[in-house]
């Protein structure tokens, strides 16, 4: 393990894409009327019931743009999350304290979690602890993937390149689970979850990752709180050869949390999309459009999922609202 995972606090260059959910300690602290925030990121029942959103925010005029699809067509639900996207390049400490407030205006009972990279300069884009003391957070992500590694290893050369054996992977990721843990124990913003988002490869087994985060948040006093979000984006795009769809992910990583007695529920997919995508491009988010996001939507929850992050513009948001799939799961409230 390099030096600068044993330094957390000065350098958290190495960190994987964590989830650190914060759960208030008591009610108070949520706007009068709200119903009670959740424990995890989906909640019980039919693929209806269950369906909540992790909706990317980059911008704060992104908050403007989902206030008014709300009051359009009213789809949005408390249980949904707002991500802020600290990795967006046109961030900074400002635009991220102005958007967890003009959220807190406009959705004053809907969670947030920042969504950061794994870099250790807190004046550029990505930082791993973006928003760490917000009391207004309800979690903080940081991602786990090949890019932002590389993104750390620029300005920290004492890193080792990306491992993507999944042994060495999830016993990098449990120490810095655990140094993480640590941290968010002697913060005052009321941390008392920990998890990771985890790129999707076809060796990895996600119970035992899950396993893990949940032995990690036993300090907090959870059995099983730990978090997982994995980028199964890939999934919704047109089938090739050994390549599987959402439903078949899905099932797959969900029969992983059940033979390992993990909590389903806090575990969520990826679908990224844009208005305006075709077929033959390479990446998901230029690949697939708001119509084949829909069905690719249908097939997730048919698999299991509760929770889907999506991936996409306010206006490809916008274009998902109209489809026939999406309005027969969200009605207008």
């Amino acid at each position: 393990m390099p030096d600068s995972l044993r330094r957390l606090p000065v350098a958290a260059g190495a960190l994987p894409l964590l989830v650190l959910a914060l759960i208030p300690a008591a009610s108070s602290g949520d706007p009068a009327g709200c119903p009670p925030t959740p424990l995890q990121l989906a909640p019980k029942g039919g693929p209806g019931a269950r369906f909540t959103m992790l909706i990317r925010i980059n911008k704060p005029r992104n908050v403007n743009q989902y206030a008014k699809l709300q009051s359009t067509y009213g789809q949005l639900r408390t249980r949904d999350i707002f991500l802020v996207n600290t990795r967006w390049k046109g961030t900074s400490a400002e635009l991220q304290q102005e958007i967890v407030s003009r959220l807190r205006e406009e959705f004053p009972c809907t969670r947030m979690i920042a969504l950061n990279g794994l870099a250790s300069d807190p004046q550029r884009p990505g930082y791993a602890l973006s928003l760490i003391d917000s009391p207004r957070l309800w979690g903080l992500l940081l991602d786990w993937e090949r890019r932002d590694w590389g993104h750390a290893r620029a300005t920290n050369h004492r890193l080792s390149r990306w491992k993507q054996h999944f042994g060495r992977s999830l016993n990098r990721l449990s120490s810095v689970v655990g140094r993480v843990a640590h941290r968010a124990r002697e913060t005052v913003s009321g941390i008392e979850r920990v998890g990771a988002v985890p790129s999707f490869y076809g060796d990895w087994h996600y119970g035992r990752i899950a396993r893990m985060l949940d032995r990690r948040n036993r300090r907090f006093g959870h059995r099983r709180g730990g978090i997982q979000v994995v980028s199964t984006q890939a999934s919704c795009m047109k089938r090739r050869a050994g390549q599987k769809g959402m439903r078949s992910t899905a099932g797959r990583l969900y029969r992983e949390y059940r033979r390992t007695h993990r909590k389903r529920r806090n575990l969520a997919v990826q679908i990224s999309f844009s208005d305006h995508g075709r077929a033959k491009r390479h990446l998901p988010i230029r690949a697939i459009n708001e119509s084949r996001a829909a069905s690719c939507l249908r097939a997730a929850l048919a698999g299991g999922a509760g929770a889907v992050l999506f991936w996409a513009s306010p206006q490809s948001m916008w274009a998902l609202a109209q489809t026939h799939h999406f309005r027969k799961l969200r009605h207008r409230h």
